[in-house]
């Protein structure tokens, strides 16, 4: 029997909302525990008044037995509902499954015509047609799995005379595998071909700008060959049809990220490349571990965590002047994770932190959190709008409260910990956007201070200035103090806001601003991710200027909005 795409995706938005449903009631469920615990205790304490309160004793003491029936009755009804729950979500998570070999189908005669087109003979091996992955997953890896072969074809494998002439059999071998590694979907493009040359990519990096000759002679030779995943490199002079046009690879890793993957590459001179993928088998669910660093509940993939330590003064060491962690002894990068998040004050972590060893592409790292505190299998949402433009972040998911919580990309922040964000890509003046001129000064009020600094972080990036407050009455405190005169404030040209934050909210900010004589020439733009319309409306009858959902953001942009409203 087939089913339709568009019924599967309801069925799992269905399940999936009904898991966080369920992980809700947990929680009142442990509330109504607290209640009949608490009614105990009065019900003990009224004993002790005396024959006066016997009378409010046994009504405490019918009312606690009550409190305790209805949480017994809950919770078996909870955990009927869970197990029925999971055998819906895994026949849902079933029906999703595709073989690769759906996948990895029309290559044969797609490498048959290309080789003949470039004039190389070329045979191709395919291992690993019936591991499966979720149809999302199988989509997702179309584009970056054919840019892929069309590489190995057109830059990997030499021509009948040159392997010939280089001892290798006439014909080029090339070749497709994919395997299963626990959550983790395994692929492997491998061809035996020319492979990359480090030196050769050293000099075309110097030569185009990347890095200067001091910085290129330091790379080791694995660095050297992860330079081909900067934006528009290539070490060729001329650029050819099937591929090679300046972009490619870049994208390739781009795209795998926003799955919560990645690519790595490994390659012999002369012996041939092989690029390996690995992404999630599913992107509708996996085991994340939930940390806590500074007032933000962070996650990361349990995949990519291999443990978790308490760091000893004899384990950190200094090399080349930057912290390093010796664990197992294994020497390993070592940073605070709120450090990187800009989340917490930029010193090293030191003696008694806890640790998370990072691991990812074969790269390790120590990352100091405040608290662990779960291990879950949990849905996962995809970023879109202005959180997709953050590669710290692969997604997020909900808390049992209903909050929020970000997903955070291992590969990057192992990146970051290494100093291995600072090459340079060349871009040309005419792809940056000009500063507003002149500069424009916005009020960002946000109670998340994740949140806070990735809007700021983007008004910064296209010019403007920011200021940033925690909730409503502290941006009321900063506007009067700037609008009123006060020498000590800034001058605030928009404002742009969160609707639930404490004391004051955004609806309230909005109103009192509004209401203000002075304030009220202010541009208010509410940012949340309330989209309902009834929200929407509220939002505008407060005197909103401009009202975006921040997974609207890729048809409603931020900038564009701010910048049109600043006329």
């Amino acid at each position: 029997m087939r089913i339709g795409v568009a019924s599967l995706e309801l069925l799992t938005s269905a399940v999936t909302n009904l898991t966080q449903v369920s992980r809700r009631r947990e929680l009142a469920t442990a509330r109504r525990l607290e209640l009949a615990r608490e009614l105990s205790l009065l019900a003990r304490a009224a004993e002790d008044l005396g024959p006066a309160a016997a009378a409010l004793s046994e009504r405490l003491g019918r009312t606690k037995e009550l409190a305790a029936a209805l949480h017994r009755e809950a919770k078996l009804l909870a955990n009927e509902e869970l197990r029925d729950l999971g055998y819906v979500a895994d026949e849902v998570q079933r029906l999703r499954m595709l073989p690769l070999s759906v996948l990895f189908e029309p290559y044969p005669r797609m490498v048959r015509d290309l080789a003949r087109e470039l004039g190389k003979e070329a045979e191709l091996v395919v291992d690993g047609e019936d591991t499966r992955a979720d149809r999302a997953v199988v989509e997702a890896l179309r584009d970056p799995l054919l840019h892929l072969v069309r590489n190995a074809l057109d830059h990997g494998l030499e021509s009948r005379v040159d392997r010939v002439a280089s001892g290798k059999h006439p014909r080029g071998k090339l070749t497709l595998g994919a395997a299963r590694d626990g959550n983790r979907l395994v692929l492997r493009v491998e061809d035996d071909g020319v492979g990359l040359e480090p030196a050769m990519l050293r000099r075309a990096a110097v030569r185009r700008g990347y890095l200067d000759e001091a910085s290129a002679s330091a790379l080791t030779d694995q660095a050297a060959r992860e330079l081909i995943f900067l934006s528009g490199f290539t070490s060729r002079e001329v650029a050819t049809d099937i591929s090679g046009r300046g972009v490619g690879l870049d994208a390739v890793r781009s795209s795998l990220r926003a799955l919560g993957g990645d690519v790595s590459v490994s390659s012999t001179a002369g012996r041939g490349t092989c690029f390996e993928l690995r992404v999630p088998v599913s992107l509708t669910v996996s085991p994340l571990l939930f940390v806590k660093v500074a007032e933000e509940t962070l996650c990361l993939s349990a995949v990519h965590v291999s443990r978790a330590v308490k760091v000893e003064a004899s384990q950190i060491k200094e090399v080349a002047g930057r912290a390093v962690l010796q664990v197992d002894d294994q020497p390993m990068p070592f940073a605070s994770l709120g450090a990187l998040l800009g989340l917490g004050p930029e010193e090293d972590a030191g003696e008694g932190a806890l640790v998370l060893v990072v691991r990812s592409q074969g790269a390790t790292a120590a990352l100091a959190v405040d608290r662990v505190l779960e291990e879950s299998v949990q849905a996962i949402l995809p970023l879109k709008g202005l959180m997709a433009h953050f590669p710290h972040l692969t997604g997020a998911t909900t808390l049992a409260d209903g909050r929020l919580a970000m997903v955070l990309s291992a590969a990057h922040l192992i990146a970051s910990a290494q100093g291995a964000m600072g090459l340079r890509v060349p871009r040309s003046p005419a792809a940056a956007r000009p500063p507003p001129a002149p500069r424009r000064c916005i009020l960002v009020v946000d109670d998340s201070p994740l949140t806070r600094e990735l809007i700021g972080s983007l008004l910064e990036a296209v010019g403007y200035d920011v200021v940033m407050a925690t909730d409503g009455m502290e941006a009321l405190e900063l506007l009067n103090g700037s609008i009123n005169g006060a020498s000590n404030g800034p001058k605030v040209d928009l404002v742009c806001t969160d609707l639930e934050m404490p004391r004051v909210d955004g609806l309230e900010l909005t109103r009192r601003l509004k209401g203000h004589a002075t304030h009220k020439v202010l541009p208010v733009v509410i940012l949340t991710t309330r989209g309902g319309e009834e929200d929407r409306q509220r939002g505008l009858a407060a005197g909103a200027n401009g009202y975006i959902t921040k997974g609207d953001l890729v048809r409603q942009d931020l900038v564009d909005v701010v910048g049109r409203l600043l006329g």
